[in-house]
């Protein structure tokens, strides 16, 4: 071997023995990083019984001081200036511009509060802003709607402005109390400072205007909470309003009021599977069967002139067909939502069964709603599924408690007979069928 060779050779080794070192000292490194940690872990151990009694000790302080205190606070404070409007109002204290000046100001002035503590204390800057909103829009709804101040189209373009700015600053905080505080907290300004109702194309305008603000953010920040909460108010105060204030002369205000509330809730509850194919909560599907409910409820009022009796049987017939629509959608579209599909069905085959009710009467009620359960048990035993024949079931009994209860009074001898032999023979039809099919059904064994 040539010195060449023999220096070319040690040269090598000198570098596999600098990469070794290399490797034992970021070994080393960690190790005594390793160390450290142990360290830290024995002495947070030793104290963390005092460290665990000090925050119980604060705990109930912190949740008062810094969640709860500023709710209070700005919710009070917004009641505290819409009784003292409408005391001024009472007393004619000032003259009519400078209630809606002073109110504007005092809007104003919790904004610059807002702005000014932003940096600093952005939890409390939100909760300002929002209370400044609700002071904005109930000032504007005011200044339109009892002293004539705007035109509609001014009043609408000032409180668009208002729901459009107060979405882009919920973003910007990335704080949904601003949204519920500033946006649904404004669905009871109104009344804080008037009784007034007359108008209710008005007041429910006001109101769609915030729930397509609340939608738009419960699905851009997740904030489902929003529309579960827009929903219950928008629908229990049309559903006061009908019961309280509808009459026949507001049939269309009515009639175009459900159908935007209802396709709006329904757009925000399927927002996501729409658009985002997240699967459905819980909470959406409950959402979706609120929604229902509701419609159908304001139907009943809108199309019955405010009395539930009118029209009962034709409003129940097409909410069914609606339902039923909607399942069929759900089942073309959402192949993989069976919890919404079946909440869909129930409902369905419940506004189906009202329908009967409200429609036919005595012997012709109870054979229908026997067809309609045997058709449901057919349904579930076609379909594998468990629902439609405990539906059957439930629906046999009700027929049955009917017969008993309310039809035995009611019923001819001949009617007793054939209602009786009807439901006796199509239960233990039922019955024998189970045992049928109970492998199928149960994958349980025949007896032997």
């Amino acid at each position: 071997m040539s010195d060449e060779q023999k220096i070319q050779e040690l040269q090598k080794q000198i570098n596999e023995l600098a990469s070794e070192v290399q490797h034992y000292r970021q070994r080393l490194f960690m190790l005594q990083q390793e160390l450290n940690k142990l360290q830290n872990k024995e002495v947070s151990a030793s104290s963390f019984v005092e460290s665990e009694k000090t925050s119980q000790n604060f705990r109930l302080e912190n949740f008062i001081g810094l969640r709860l205190i500023h709710f209070v606070g700005i919710i009070v404070l917004v009641i505290g200036l819409s009784i003292g409007v409408k005391y001024a109002i009472d007393r004619e204290l000032i003259s009519e511009a400078s209630r809606i000046i002073l109110a504007y100001l005092a809007g104003l002035l919790l904004y610059f509060l807002s702005w000014v503590l932003k940096k600093k204390y952005q939890l409390f800057s939100a909760i300002l802003f929002s209370g400044a909103m609700a002071s904005l829009y109930f000032t504007t709804y005011a200044a339109f709607v009892y002293y004539g101040f705007f035109s509609f189209a001014m009043a609408f373009f000032v409180m668009s402005c208002f729901t459009v700015y107060t979405v882009f600053e919920s973003i910007l905080y990335n704080r949904q109390e601003i949204a519920v505080l500033g946006m649904v907290g404004a669905y009871g300004i109104p009344f804080l400072i008037s009784a007034n109702s007359e108008r209710a194309d008005l007041l429910f305008s006001y109101i769609t205007l915030i729930n397509v603000g609340i939608v738009f953010l419960s699905f851009k920040r997740k904030w489902k909470i929003m529309g579960q909460l827009a929903l219950f108010i928008s629908w229990t105060l049309f559903i006061l309003w009908g019961f309280f204030r509808y009459e026949e002369k507001d049939f269309l205000t009515g009639l175009i009021l459900i159908i935007v509330f209802y396709f709006l809730f329904t757009v925000n509850a399927l927002a996501y599977r729409l658009i985002r194919s997240e699967s459905l909560t819980t909470g959406n599907v409950q959402q979706v069967m609120i929604n229902n409910i509701a419609l159908y409820l304001s139907a009943l009022i809108v199309f019955g002139y405010g009395d539930f009796g009118t029209n009962a049987a034709s409003v129940t017939g097409w909410i069914a067909l609606c339902i039923i629509f909607f399942a069929f959608f759900s089942y073309l579209f959402f192949p993989l939502e069976f919890v919404l599909q079946q909440t869909l069905a129930i409902q369905a085959v419940v506004a189906f069964s009202l329908f009967i009710g409200f429609n036919w009467s005595g012997l012709t009620v109870t054979l229908l709603w026997v067809v309609l359960a045997v058709i449901l048990f057919l349904w579930g035993v076609y379909s594998h599924r468990s629902w439609p024949r405990l539906a059957s079931i439930l629906l046999m009994a009700v027929t049955l408690g009917k017969l008993i209860i309310f039809d035995s009074s009611k019923f001819t001898t001949l009617q007793k007979i054939i209602a009786y032999i009807v439901i006796g023979t199509l239960l233990l039809v039922l019955s024998f069928l189970y045992q049928k099919l109970r492998v199928t059904l149960f994958g349980e064994k025949k007896e032997p």
